[in-house]
């Protein structure tokens, strides 16, 4: 069962993370510049470029997590917590910036492929310039400022940036193959019945624009986006419009954040966060998120 103990431990784990704030392992980000020469992604139309959902890959040198308790729009009370792992799975999520500032999360699926939306990467129909991939970015540090990575070409389930919808997801192809060194996880599509019995069993971690609090969280002080809110005792409600509904707390920026789970003592992901919007009937938030076989229904199209 995923407790996902991130509570006490992620807390006493952060502390450790930043005392080494001198170690060479750990280096602060420096402020982005958008180069003179505006780098602008290509889509990907070559099958070859994103065969993915490969088996997941922990990197010898990294500890798996032991089921963490960490701590969506925010539902109810905001259950986040900072996730100050470098632990896989932890260590496959990142952070997405793009020309216009910080923009999303992603995940790593391969060695260079992220998963995240499509709405990150797309304005009024056309790919942004400029967008990159922070993995494992805790208080506005990574673990070697050199994996910055450089989006150099794009498939998207839609080019829609306004819509969120059923295909609001997209595989970013990186310049450099952080999965090595992070590790990636594989998705898996679950019937929805199975899915709900997973009570508080699902995770979400995500780096929105508003978290961490300065007033709850001091030891952070890079600022907001610079360390991922994790809710991980989360739960898959049901299925609205084609979307999968859940709970995890996320609020702007924590989009395209996966939905993750273990199975069988290993982590999938098991859903796309997309978008929180309002109950059609106004009495609060839904948190919407894209549905494993939408994506594996859009990649068949390229073979």
């Amino acid at each position: 069962m995923i407790g996902f103990g991130l509570g006490m431990a992620i807390a006493s784990l952060g502390a450790f993370l930043y005392g080494m704030t001198e170690s060479k392992q750990v280096e602060a980000l420096e402020p982005s510049q958008t180069p003179q020469t505006a780098i602008a992604p290509k889509l990907i139309t070559d099958p070859q470029e994103i065969t993915t959902n490969r088996d997941g890959f922990i990197p010898k040198r990294l500890r798996q997590s032991e089921n963490p308790n960490p701590v969506r729009g925010i539902i109810g009370e905001d259950n986040r917590q900072p996730m100050t792992s470098r632990d896989y799975p932890w260590s496959t999520v990142g952070r997405i910036d793009n020309k216009y500032g910080h923009a999303c999360t992603g995940t790593l699926i391969y060695e260079s492929l992220v998963l995240t939306n499509s709405h990150c990467v797309y304005k009024d129909g056309k790919l942004v310039e400029n967008i990159y991939f922070y993995p494992n970015l805790i208080n506005g540090r990574l673990r070697d400022k050199a994996d910055k990575a450089t989006v150099t070409g794009v498939y998207p389930g839609t080019n829609d940036s306004k819509a969120h919808e059923q295909d609001d997801w997209a595989i970013l192809l990186l310049d450099k193959p952080l999965g090595k060194k992070y590790g990636f996880l594989s998705w898996k599509s679950i019937p929805l019945e199975v899915l709900k019995k997973k009570v508080k069993q699902i995770s979400l971690v995500g780096y929105s624009g508003d978290f961490p609090d300065p007033k709850r969280h001091p030891d952070l002080n890079a600022g907001k986006g610079e360390t991922a809110g994790v809710h991980s005792d989360c739960s898959i409600l049901g299925e609205s419009d084609g979307m999968l509904v859940h709970d995890c707390d996320t609020t702007g920026g924590a989009s395209g954040s996966a939905l993750i789970t273990e199975i069988d003592d290993k982590y999938y992901i098991v859903g796309l966060h997309a978008a929180g919007l309002y109950k059609q009937d106004g009495t609060g938030r839904e948190n919407y998120a894209v549905e494993i076989e939408r994506i594996n229904a859009g990649l068949a199209t390229l073979k």
